[in-house]
């Protein structure tokens, strides 16, 4: 096989900018010299990884993986060189994670603690975005890895996976004065007779995300009425912590808040919904940054199992 570094340099920043012309002058070069390069590339890996039929353009399921590839191999390229020439080069440590809100924070810090130990710490950069944003920046090939909840599709090849961890999402409000919670949640079934008693105000997730799906069911079960939305979950707990309602949120999120009492747990134990997260990565090899944190991540995995 036979790939030169530029063409993963063209490759790349059609990936990037999905058009053909505004990835040639990125390159500076002309738009048929650079269309041939990408035509090189795709013989030389022996499969199509731009869907030209689309506008703009896509990658194919193809390209999508090999764009992990080719980000790792430039990674490796300016890591080996920097080694060489004794440069301070930091790109080759960088390890791209794509993260849903909620999980960022505390999967980062653990991540961080587990590497402490490393000659050189990856360095990672994170973006925090709603799940379905971020399942799709892996699929894309934007990210090394993915924190994201269970995703019956990431679990299949080309991708792999990491249990990472377990969350309850707790039905949570504050308190009055006297310490007792500001809401109450009522069965349905108890208000058949009562058709003027008042909902509970409900913090929801906004309907078409992850948190949205999972938390549902709860309005067929209990008396509420949605007054905010939000993907986020840091913007949902502000909200309870102002007394404006009730929200379902992730157990690790409220820890300090419930121990100081500003959050109390409401509600029967049925209404608690259980939701696992993972790591998710393509199977293509990382750059060794990458795999460095792999590695971290499968070590918490076993220090939770």
């Amino acid at each position: 096989m036979n790939l030169e570094s530029k063409w993963l340099e063209d490759f790349l920043a059609l990936a990037e900018t999905r058009n053909f012309s505004a990835a040639a002058v990125r390159r500076n070069v002309t738009q048929p010299a650079f269309s041939r390069r990408i035509r090189m590339l795709e013989r030389s890996v022996g499969a199509e990884l731009v869907d030209r039929g689309q506008t703009p353009i896509a990658l194919t399921e193809s390209g999508r993986v090999f764009r992990v590839t080719a980000r790792t191999l430039m990674n490796q390229i300016a890591e080996s060189v920097g080694q060489i020439s004794a440069l301070n080069n930091s790109d080759g440590r960088i390890v791209r994670l794509a993260s849903a809100h909620s999980l960022a924070l505390n999967l980062t810090l653990a991540i961080q603690t587990e590497l402490l130990t490393q000659v050189e710490m990856p360095m990672l950069s994170v973006e925090a975005m709603n799940v379905d944003e971020a399942v799709d920046a892996l699929k894309e090939g934007e990210c090394d890895i993915l924190f994201a909840f269970d995703n019956e599709h990431m679990k299949l090849p080309p991708f792999e996976h990491i249990p990472v961890g377990v969350a309850e999402l707790l039905p949570v409000c504050s308190k009055y004065e006297d310490g007792t919670p500001r809401f109450s949640l009522t069965r349905k079934t108890v208000l058949m007779n009562d058709d003027e008693a008042l909902p509970t105000p409900w913090l929801a997730y906004s309907p078409t995300s992850y948190m949205g799906r999972q938390t549902e069911s709860v309005r067929h079960e209990v008396n509420i009425e949605p007054v905010f939305l939000s993907s986020m979950v840091d913007m949902l707990k502000a909200q309870a912590l102002m007394g404006n309602g009730v929200a379902w949120l992730p157990d690790f999120s409220v820890q300090k808040e419930l121990e100081e009492g500003a959050l109390v747990v409401i509600g029967e134990p049925y209404l608690i919904r259980d939701v696992a997260y993972f790591a998710y990565r393509y199977q293509a090899r990382l750059h060794p940054s990458g795999e460095k944190v792999w590695k971290a991540l499968k070590s918490l995995s076993n220090a939770e199992t």
